[in-house]
Formats: C-alpha cells, sequence, structure tokens
C-alpha cells in the first residue's frame, strides 16, 4: 500500500467545516499501529482525531475501529464514530434497509452498536434540520435521519467546587450561574466531569474562560471536563445549547461532545428540567455553525437504562495521501 484516501467528516451537522471534525480512513487493511500514529501524527489537513477502519475479526462487529491523536491512541471517540458510520454509508460499504440499519463496531473498549434511520424514496423539504438527501445508486435515494450509538449512564452528585470559583475562571458572573436554580452537578462513571448550568446563552456564546485556571482547579478537585449549558437556545426545536472545555486533559475546547450531551440528557430528566425522552442539542462557539446533537433516552420507573446519542454528519473534503512522503494529494 502506497497511498490511502482520508476523507474529512463533520460530525453532528450538515453544513460542511461546521460541527465536529474528524478523520476518516475506511480502508486502513494493511496499517500497522505504528503506521496509523505516524500518518495521524504528521496530518496536514488540521484533523485532530483520525479513524482507521479495517474488517472485524468478530461475530457481532462488521468493522474494527481504532482512533488516534498526533499523540497517542484513543480507545474510542463519539464523534469520530457518527463520522466512521457516515463515511461508510455514503460508500455503500453499509447497506441501508428502508427505515432502520444496524450495525457494530469492534473497538479498543467492546463492540459498539449503531442504529441508523433512513427513510428510502424520502427527499428534503426545505428544512435542513430534517435529514440528510443520499444520492445512493439505483432505488435506494433517500434521506439520512440521524445515526445514533449507546453511550454511558452517568450518576450524579452535587458538586464539591465551589460556585464562585468556577464562575472566576469562567469568566462570569456568580449569579450567572446561581439564578438558574439548577444544581451544579458532577457527572461520574468512568471518569468526573462537570455539568454547570448558566442563565443565558450569550454568557455562554461569549464566554472566554481562562483554561490554564480551569485545568489546575479540574486537577485539584479531580475533574476531566467541563459542559457549560444553558436552556435559552438559539434554536426553539433545541432543549439546550452548550460549550464544552477539557484542558486538564488537553481538549481546549470540544464543538460537540456526544458524551456530555447523552449526560445532559439525563441530568435534564433526573432532575426534572424535562419530561421528554427524545431531544435535540445544540453545541459551539460559532453561531454560525453550531453542532446539532440528538439524544435518546429510555427510563423504567424513573431509572435510566439507556441513553444513545447522534446526529448527522457530512464529508467536507477527500485527499489522497502518499505514505512515503507524508504529501497530501488532491483525489
Amino acid at each position: 500500500m502506497k497511498e490511502i484516501i482520508i476523507k474529512g467528516v463533520d460530525s453532528f451537522t450538515t453544513k460542511p467545516f461546521s460541527g465536529n471534525p474528524a478523520g476518516v480512513v475506511t480502508e486502513a487493511d494493511g496499517l500497522t499501529a505504528e503506521m496509523m500514529q505516524e500518518i495521524t501524527s504528521g496530518m496536514k489537513m488540521n484533523l485532530v482525531e483520525i479513524a482507521f477502519v479495517t474488517l472485524s475479526q468478530v461475530a457481532d462487529a462488521s468493522f474494527y475501529v481504532r482512533f488516534f491523536t498526533p499523540s497517542k491512541e484513543l480507545d474510542m471517540s463519539g464523534h469520530v464514530t457518527i463520522a466512521t458510520c457516515f463515511a461508510l454509508i455514503e460508500e455503500g460499504r453499509i447497506p441501508l434497509e428502508r427505515n432502520l440499519t444496524k450495525v457494530s463496531f469492534e473497538t479498543k473498549i467492546g463492540t459498539i452498536p449503531l442504529e441508523i434511520y433512513f427513510r428510502r424514496g424520502a427527499t428534503l423539504e426545505g428544512n435542513e434540520d430534517e435529514g440528510l438527501f443520499l444520492p445512493m445508486s439505483g432505488e435506494s435515494n433517500g434521506l439520512l435521519e440521524r445515526i445514533m450509538m449507546h453511550q454511558p449512564i452517568y450518576t450524579f452528585s452535587p458538586s464539591s467546587v465551589p460556585i464562585p470559583e468556577i464562575a472566576e475562571v469562567l469568566g462570569i458572573e456568580e449569579s450567572e450561574i446561581t439564578k438558574t436554580g439548577l444544581p451544579v452537578v458532577t457527572a461520574s462513571k468512568d471518569l468526573d466531569w462537570l455539568i454547570i448550568p448558566v442563565q443565558s446563552k450569550e454568557t455562554i456564546l461569549d464566554m472566554h474562560p481562562d483554561l490554564i485556571k480551569l485545568g489546575m482547579l479540574n486537577k485539584k478537585y479531580g475533574i476531566l471536563t467541563n459542559h457549560i449549558f444553558t436552556l435559552d437556545t438559539y434554536d426553539s426545536e433545541c432543549v439546550a445549547y452548550s460549550r464544552h472545555f477539557g484542558p486538564a486533559m488537553g481538549l481546549w475546547e470540544d464543538p460537540a461532545s456526544a458524551n456530555a450531551s447523552g449526560g445532559l440528557g439525563n441530568y435534564l430528566l433526573t432532575y426534572g428540567i424535562t419530561s421528554s425522552s427524545s431531544m435535540v442539542m445544540q453545541q459551539g462557539k460559532e453561531r454560525d455553525s453550531l453542532s446539532r446533537i440528538y439524544v435518546e433516552i429510555d427510563r423504567e420507573k424513573e431509572v435510566t437504562t439507556s441513553v444513545r446519542v447522534g446526529g448527522l454528519a457530512v464529508t467536507s473534503i477527500t485527499r489522497k495521501i502518499d505514505l512515503e512522503s507524508g504529501e497530501v494529494l488532491n483525489v
């Protein structure tokens, strides 16, 4: 193998160069882990995370997906998983059923099930948020409504981080948090992160936190990331607008976080803020390119039993990489 094709795919959007970008190599058979890391480290396409897809060797998965950043391999990445699924759909490697298609990816943390909602024969009728029209071959054209994946179920406890300290490092007034009347909580499972309510969407959009101090504060209290949200949204169909910061783990800002969105959806149900088990959320710092994230939650007797997060995606750029020189070529 002398050359590979890499796609730049934007998750949680239908607008190219918006949402949360990811790289996807859909035909990575023959690449070693060392080669995958070298490709990602030398990438010149401004892609922080890249997925490499090979055929799975386990019975309950169709593809094996590995995730790399320029510095290390990740066990899993939510937005990259959505991007990978879309890239495989686009290439026709995941045949779509008329309404619901189920597929599973093998990853370092086990098998990840995905659900693909597709209306064959349907067209987009003006509102791009309804879905993404796929001009597939033959009679397979239709509307891709969403790609969903299962997420961890987090538990919540009152945060031990003082609100005045949070407000100070975020660069906002303490009252912007307290006047919401909503709890600041720590979401816990394999890691701990903060859910922080804020009154105004403008406050969040204009927020310029001191990320160095935020990282130090997080490390002091054993927190990994911070999800700042408001019920004051830019779209009446959305239940929340948010931004997500993780300087303690080297992530300054995440344009769209699947895990955090699923956790926030469960938070909203757990604390009685919403009664709907199906939600749409916005995330990001650029108003004209906000990510759009779908959250679906199953509950029995007021206990959450399943969380699914997803959305749409779009390929923004495709490039060919010469493996010997590392040069990026036009396709």
